[in-house]
């Protein structure tokens, strides 16, 4: 049976108090969202931006995966669900692990301060494998972008609580202050910090877990046909398994671009109403579908 990670992010999308002091500049986060002179970003934001490549990650390494505080790469209309709630969907749903994704803060919250760096969080009575676990996720954190770091705290925290979550292991990972302006501007509204944080976090449970972390192989630059390498075709299968209807079987990622796998192919294309495809035999994927199945474009 594979091993079980719930991947929480911290708050809701409009939690009171829980966001940046207004930045002093224009900060561009990804092709699709920037924040303007004087805005507020919203620390689930960037939690959920966190989440949604972690979850990746771990996926592509074989484990299997359960959310709270989210459903999906959209961060912008999740409620604040309540903790108790969240410990029983991860209770019932019998996960190993949790990672609780957040952003800390220090003063009023108003004006931008010196406090800064990386830390976990972990209970303070019932932790379980949680301080190895943590050892791990912060030693590979540490490897990443430049940080303070602010070590392993124990703290009777809900979302580090394995009694009642019932997990082998639980942390609350702090990946930079949300009050420090270098931080906030630099880490926290940049796409480039989530994705390096999402690797250092899968890395380090992959090594605590004695799962084998597979490294995300870069998008093809050529059209995959059956005659392309079994990487491309491999990279072709994996990301057409994340965008396919539910009643279509999962693809195996084998690298042979057979029936099944062209048969997916057509049935993206039409998910995603580009019917002039549908006169294609499905045995060639260009430029289009490949940026398409890079962001993980369902319509």
């Amino acid at each position: 049976m594979a091993i079980k990670i719930n991947i929480d992010v911290g708050h809701g999308s409009n939690t009171a108090g829980k966001r940046t002091p207004p930045f002093p500049k224009k900060v561009k986060v990804n092709d699709k969202l920037t924040i303007k002179k004087g805005e507020q970003f919203r620390e689930h934001i960037a939690g959920v931006g966190v989440a949604f490549l972690l979850e990746n990650e771990l996926k592509r390494c074989g484990l299997e995966t359960l959310k709270t505080g989210w459903n999906d790469a959209n961060g912008f209309d999740d409620p604040d669900t309540p903790l108790n709630e969240r410990q029983g969907a991860i209770a019932k749903a019998k996960c190993d692990y949790s990672v609780s994704i957040h952003f800390n803060s220090y003063g009023d919250g108003k004006t931008f301060n010196s406090a800064e760096g990386v830390g976990i969080y972990i209970h303070d009575k019932y932790q379980g494998e949680s301080k190895k676990l943590a050892d791990l996720v912060l030693k590979h954190l540490a490897m990443g972008t430049k940080q303070k770091n602010r070590g392993i705290t124990p703290r009777a925290l809900a979302m580090c609580n394995c009694n009642k979550m019932k997990v082998k292991g639980a942390i609350l990972v702090e990946l930079a202050f949300m009050t420090n302006l270098r931080e906030a501007t630099e880490l926290m509204a940049s796409e480039k910090f989530w994705k390096e944080s999402a690797v250092e976090i899968a890395r380090g449970l992959c090594e605590y877990t004695g799962i084998k972390y597979v490294a995300e192989q870069t998008i093809p630059t050529k059209a995959i046909t059956p005659k392309s390498s079994k990487e491309d075709i491999r990279w072709l299968q994996e990301r057409l398994n994340k965008v396919i209807p539910s009643w279509l079987p999962k693809l195996k990622i084998d690298g042979d671009y057979g029936p099944k796998t062209r048969i997916a192919v057509l049935v993206y294309w039409d998910s995603l109403g580009w019917g002039s495809h549908m006169r294609d035999d499905g045995l060639k994927v260009g430029n289009s579908t490949r940026k398409a199945l890079a962001e993980g474009r369902t319509n």
